[in-house]
């Protein structure tokens, strides 16, 4: 194989027929008593936190297929756990997002306008340089989330709030553990054994 082309075709459709209940970027009415105006800025924080935490499994399930080397076993169990711990975050913040009112970042487009964790380019790197670029990427993501969890609390989001905590334990644990892969002496680069 020389390449692989690319044809992306028509990226994002609209249906032909059915009734639009909701344009993107509005936040409607709840059941919720929050204030419109901050049911707005806390779908839109959410949404920085959705579109990284979306990213994030991304590069946790492209890591955890494609790990060598003689921790393959350990690292990819522990890839595999964290990518679906990541994608139930994901879930529930656009759970959240949706109970304010709003709709999750849901076309690529709207997802990598927002994600403050990048995507990792489609070759294959050691394991070394890619569990470095998770540890930057969980270290965006904690950033933004810790951030919101204070927007959420000078807005009386109490129940935003909770979840967001307890998100940020799970990712904060998760790069913990991704530091101490790193650590190992044994997670050398290809490079350094050729």
């Amino acid at each position: 194989m020389t390449g692989m082309s690319t044809n992306y075709g028509r990226l994002v459709r609209e249906p032909d027929a059915g009734e639009r209940r909701q344009e993107w970027g509005t936040v409607v009415e709840t059941d919720l008593r929050i204030d419109r105006a901050d049911a707005e800025k806390l779908v839109d924080a959410l949404a920085v936190d959705f579109a990284g935490s979306f990213n994030l499994f991304y590069l946790l399930r492209k890591h955890y297929w494609t790990v060598e080397g003689s921790e393959r076993g350990e690292v990819a169990e522990f890839l595999r756990d964290a990518y679906r711990r990541t994608r139930r975050i994901n879930d529930a913040i656009a759970v959240r997002i949706v109970e304010l009112g709003g709709i999750p970042p849901n076309t690529p487009p709207t997802i990598q306008e927002r994600a403050p964790v990048h995507l990792e380019a489609e070759d294959l790197y050691d394991l070394r340089a890619s569990l470095e670029g998770d540890l930057d990427g969980y270290a965006a993501l904690v950033a933004s989330v810790r951030e919101h969890v204070g927007l959420a609390a000078d807005l009386g989001d109490q129940d935003t709030v909770e979840r967001l905590r307890d998100h940020l334990e799970t990712l904060e644990d998760d790069a913990h553990s991704v530091e101490e892969f790193l650590a190992g002496d044994t997670l050398v680069r290809r490079t350094e054994v050729e």
